[in-house]
C-alpha cells in the first residue's frame, strides 16, 4: 500500500510539473528544466532538440520550446522545471537616460538603449556612426555602432565586432558593450591606447543581438528576458554549420540570423567575439566536431590572455572555470548552428564566445563590478586586431585590387585560410612562426612567398602583385622571354622583343582605350610612340603558349 502511495505521489508531482512546463512554455515560448547526468548517460534520449546550458555536479540543465517538449520530456525521464534564470534577482531599471549613462549602475529601458545610441552618433559624429542592421516585427532595431577616427570613410582597415545577448536573458554583456562605446568615444582625445585602437581598427559593436527576446516583459524591464527569440527559436543554434548543413535545427532563418549573415557578408569582419552568461569562461573554436582548428596555438594563447587579464583585474574565483578561465568549445559540450563556427567557417573570421557571469541576469548592484573586471580584457582582444600580417593584393600591371585567396601552407585546415576584399586589403592574425603563404585569384598565376617570419604580437605588412592569368599558359619558368624597352620611355622609338616569335600585339592604356593592335610574325618590333599621351599603358603580347603582359609608362 506504501508503495501504491508512494507511486500516486510521483504521478501528481509529474502532472503538477507537466503543467507548469506547459504553462511556461505558453507564455514565455521556453521552459527551463534540469535532468540527472545519470539519467542523461544512461537513458536512449535524443537531448539535441534542446538547447543545452549548462552543467553542474550532478545536473544537466536544458531550455526546452512547445515544439521539442512532447518528443523529449516522458514519463520515463527524471527532470525537473527550475527557476527562470532571468527572474532570479529583482531587477531595478534605470530611471533616466542620463542616470543610466552617467552611473551605469542599473539597466535600460528598451527605449534608452535607443535613444543612447543615437546620441552616441550626435555626440561624436566623427568617431561614430550608426547603423540599423534590421527591424523585427515587434518595431524593435537591431543596432550597431561603427567606431573608428575617419568612420564616414571606408578605410582599409582590420574589421572588428563585438555583440551581445543573442541570448536575451544573458544581459551582462548588453551593459558592458554600451559602457565600452562610452568608454572608447569619451577617452579617445585622451588615452593614447584608445586613440591608437580607434585610429587603426574598424571598431564594430553590437549591444544587443535579441532586443524581443531581453524584453520579452515590455519595453521597460529585463526582468523575465527569455533566451528564446519571439519566435522560440534559440538563434545561438540557427546558423549554417560546417557539420550539419544549412539548417541544423531545421527551423527556417530568424529573421536576427537573417540580419547578422548580412552584415558579415557586407562587413566582411576579420575578429568578432559574441558575449553570453551562465558560465564564466572564454570558449574557442571549434564547437561542432572534435577537431581542433588550424589556429589553435593562437586561440590558446588569445583566450588565455583574456582569461588571465580578468582574474587579475577581480576577486579571486571570477573566470576561473576549468581552473584556467578558457576551453576548446566541443570539449565542453558541443553546439551545432552556432554563430561563432559559422563565422569561422563561412566567413573566414576569427570569432569566440566569451561568458562573462555565472548569472544570466545579475544583480543590477554588480554591473559596475564587472566592467572593472572585464574592460581591460575587452582592450587587449581588440588589440589583437593590430597583430598578424596584413597588405595589400593588386594587378602586377594595372595596380588594381585583386581579390585573393591567402593560404598558409602546410597550415591551414577547414576554411581557416583568409580573402583580401574589394579594396584589395588583406589581413589574417597568427601564433609566432615561419610560414609559407600562397596568393592565388582566379585569373591569376599563384604567387607564394617562403620563410615568413611572423609573430603574435606584431604586425607584418606583406604587399603582394599578382601576374595576369592572360599570362602564358608555360608560366615564367625561363622559357619565354619578353622585354618592352625602354620604359619607362621618354621618346619616340619603343621595342618589344621576345625570345619566341609573337603572333599578335596590343597596347592599351588603363581604361582600355587601344592605342596598337596589329598581328605581328617576329621577335621584334619598333614602334613610333610619338603621339601617345603620358602614362601607364598595358602591352599584350600574344606567343604560341599564351599571353604575356607588361606594364609600359610613357613619360
Amino acid at each position: 500500500m506504501r508503495y501504491i502511495f508512494l507511486f500516486i505521489l510521483l504521478f501528481i508531482n509529474y502532472e503538477l510539473i507537466s503543467q507548469n512546463i506547459e504553462t511556461q512554455l505558453r507564455e514565455r515560448g521556453e521552459a527551463y528544466v534540469s535532468f540527472n547526468i545519470s539519467d542523461v548517460i544512461s537513458k536512449q534520449i535524443d537531448f539535441s532538440a534542446l538547447s543545452f546550458d549548462k552543467i553542474t555536479d550532478d545536473k544537466v540543465y536544458f531550455y526546452l520550446s512547445l515544439d521539442n517538449y512532447e518528443n523529449t520530456l516522458t514519463k520515463d525521464v527524471n527532470y525537473r522545471l527550475e527557476e527562470i534564470p532571468s527572474k532570479l534577482n529583482k531587477i531595478e531599471m534605470a530611471s533616466s537616460l542620463e542616470a543610466f549613462s552617467y552611473f551605469w549602475d542599473k539597466y535600460p529601458t528598451y527605449q534608452q538603449y535607443d535613444s543612447l545610441m543615437h546620441k552616441f552618433q550626435t555626440n561624436f559624429p566623427n568617431l561614430c556612426k550608426l547603423e540599423n542592421i534590421g527591424t523585427l516585427a515587434s518595431g524593435r532595431e537591431i543596432l550597431a555602432v561603427k567606431l573608428g577616427d575617419n568612420v564616414n570613410t571606408d578605410e582599409n582597415e582590420v574589421k572588428f565586432f563585438y555583440t551581445s545577448t543573442m541570448h536575451g536573458d544573458e544581459v551582462t554583456g548588453y551593459v558592458m558593450m554600451l559602457r565600452l562605446i562610452d568608454y572608447l568615444l569619451t577617452n579617445y582625445s585622451s588615452d593614447s591606447e584608445v586613440q591608437y585602437l580607434m585610429n587603426n581598427v574598424e571598431i564594430w559593436i553590437n549591444p544587443l543581438a535579441n532586443p524581443d527576446g531581453t524584453y520579452h516583459s515590455g519595453n521597460n524591464t529585463v526582468f523575465g528576458a527569455t533566451r528564446y527569440n519571439a519566435n522560440a527559436v534559440d538563434l545561438n543554434r540557427n546558423y549554417p554549420d560546417p557539420e550539419d548543413g544549412p539548417h541544423p535545427d531545421g527551423k527556417v532563418y530568424q529573421p536576427e540570423t537573417v540580419f547578422f549573415m548580412n552584415l558579415a557578408d557586407s562587413v566582411k569582419f576579420n575578429i568578432s567575439a559574441n558575449f553570453h552568461g551562465g558560465q564564466e569562461v572564454v570558449n574557442y573554436p571549434w564547437d561542432t566536431w572534435s577537431k581542433l582548428s588550424a589556429d589553435d596555438d593562437w586561440w590558446k594563447i588569445v583566450s588565455k590572455r583574456f582569461a588571465d587579464t580578468a582574474q587579475a583585474n577581480s576577486p579571486s574565483g571570477y573566470m576561473e572555470m576549468f581552473g584556467t578561465g578558457y576551453t576548446n568549445g566541443y570539449q565542453w559540450y558541443s553546439v551545432w548552428g552556432g554563430r561563432q563556427d559559422y563565422m569561422n567557417y563561412y566567413q573566414h573570421c576569427r570569432e569566440v564566445t566569451i561568458e562573462i557571469s555565472n548569472n544570466k541576469t545579475i544583480s543590477e548592484s554588480l554591473l559596475d563590478a564587472h566592467w572593472d573586471y572585464l574592460k581591460p580584457s575587452l582592450l587587449n582582444y581588440i588589440s589583437d586586431a593590430t597583430h598578424g600580417i596584413t597588405g595589400h593584393i593588386t594587378d602586377s600591371i594595372t595596380g588594381f585590387a585583386v581579390k585573393s585567396k591567402i593560404e598558409i601552407l602546410n597550415h591551414d585546415i577547414d576554411s581557416s585560410c583568409v580573402y583580401s576584399n574589394d579594396s584589395a586589403f588583406y589581413f589574417r592574425p597568427i601564433n609566432t612562426g615561419v610560414y609559407d603563404i600562397k596568393y592565388s585569384a582566379d585569373g591569376y598565376f599563384p604567387k607564394i612567398i617562403h620563410n615568413v617570419h611572423l609573430y603574435i604580437d606584431s604586425l607584418v605588412n606583406l604587399d603582394v602583385e599578382l601576374v595576369s592569368g592572360y599570362d602564358a599558359i608555360n608560366d615564367y619558368s625561363g622559357m619565354i622571354k619578353l622585354s618592352v624597352f625602354p620604359n619607362p620611355i621618354n621618346s619616340d622609338a619603343l621595342f618589344i622583343k621576345s625570345n619566341i616569335s609573337f603572333d599578335y600585339i596590343e597596347i592599351v592604356d588603363l581604361l582600355g582605350k587601344q592605342f596598337y593592335n596589329e598581328k605581328v610574325n617576329s621577335k621584334l618590333l619598333k614602334l613610333n610612340i610619338r603621339n601617345y599621351p603620358k602614362g601607364v599603358y598595358i602591352v599584350r603580347v600574344s606567343l604560341k603558349d599564351g599571353v604575356i603582359s607588361k606594364k609600359l609608362i610613357i613619360q
